[in-house]
């Protein structure tokens, strides 16, 4: 017979399982059910349009084709520099998870830059999943800069001086 402490560990590791796994199948449905309006004023500024989802999978299954560990590797870092609102990104962090990364694995390898503020932190927000304690990762991972100018750091200083630029093995925009 197992001793009870045996029996109780095992039921508690059950629980923590399913916990987990709950908690995995929240941040994706609050990934994938993002509602975002088209914002008619950026559309017209910056020419703003954000990417179908089914462009988004279509794509990201082409990279899996190519690399089986795309979404796998946790040292395999992922860049959108068209970031909006965090539509490609969202799907990557999603692919990550159900490759068995947690939340703060997924997010420590995914990277986004964006000209505008309100994409800026509409991405952060969607990223995070109400994970508030992984703040600082968005923070320093998305960020508010113009593309072509930025230094590609994410070390939080002037997005414009010099290039001391992180490798990315995969680029959105």
């Amino acid at each position: 017979k197992e001793p009870k402490f045996l029996k109780n560990g095992i039921l508690l590791q059950r629980r923590l399982i399913m916990s987990a796994q709950e908690d995995i199948s929240n941040f994706i449905k609050h990934l994938q059910n993002y509602e975002y309006k088209v914002d008619q004023q950026a559309k017209a500024e910056l020419g703003e349009v954000f990417t179908p989802i089914k462009s988004v999978d279509q794509q990201l299954d082409h990279i899996e084709k190519i690399d089986k560990d795309a979404f796998k590797d946790i040292s395999k870092n992922t860049i959108d520099i068209c970031a909006g609102n965090g539509q490609f990104l969202s799907e990557v962090v999603v692919r990550k998870l159900q490759n068995g990364l947690s939340l703060e694995q997924s997010l420590k390898s995914t990277y986004g830059v964006d000209i505008s503020e309100k994409n800026v932190n509409e991405c952060r927000e969607r990223l995070l999943c109400g994970q508030e304690h992984l703040k600082h990762i968005v923070e320093q991972n998305i960020v508010c800069a113009d593309a072509l100018r930025y230094h590609y750091r994410f070390d939080g200083s002037d997005p414009y001086k010099t290039a001391n630029d992180l490798h990315f093995d995969r680029l959105f925009g």
